[in-house]
């Protein structure tokens, strides 16, 4: 009897620490394989960026086309930056890069819409992608016009100014 109840007390600690030990893996190929503080990120909301120490300004916008709800939808500029090198709550700001500032805003702004950039608004910024628009200057020179798409949706714009 003594001896079955060693090894379950034995196999329920080596089942313990396997599974600690499975999660610190995962994590460190997660976390390190992808290299996550490599690469420019951007907030999801001004009360982020505000707590990275990043927020610049928020923008004016007005939505058309569009009946539904947008959440918590608020463009604004912040500075760039990367996650730091052991966590993603840590902020490095961007140093040498020619376009320090970026338009941000909620993508995913609830679970069935998510809102883009336009395609021909990307010239507008001195770089660009769908979600991001790269500045040298903390402002917008022009009106920018961001696409709203989702399921059961039909697309509306907003404007951004």
């Amino acid at each position: 009897m003594k001896r079955i109840l060693k090894y379950l007390l034995a196999g329920t600690l080596l089942t313990i620490v396997a599974f600690l030990l499975l999660g610190y893996i995962s994590s460190f190929i997660g976390w390190y394989g992808y290299k996550k503080w490599q690469y420019r990120v951007g907030s999801q909301s001004v009360q982020e960026s505000k707590k990275r120490n990043v927020f610049v300004k928020e923008l004016n916008f007005k939505i058309d086309s569009f009946s539904g709800s947008l959440g918590n939808f608020q463009p604004f500029i912040e500075k760039g930056f990367k996650y730091g090198y052991h966590s993603s709550e840590d902020t490095r700001n961007l140093e040498n890069t020619q376009y320090l500032y970026q338009l941000s805003f909620n993508y995913r702004p609830t679970d069935s819409i998510a809102v883009s950039i336009r395609k021909d608004q990307l010239e507008k910024f001195d770089s660009a992608d769908y979600c991001w628009g790269f500045l040298k200057k903390p402002y917008l020179s022009d009106t920018i016009i961001l696409e709203i798409r989702g399921e059961n949706v039909k697309s509306g714009i907003i404007k951004v100014w």
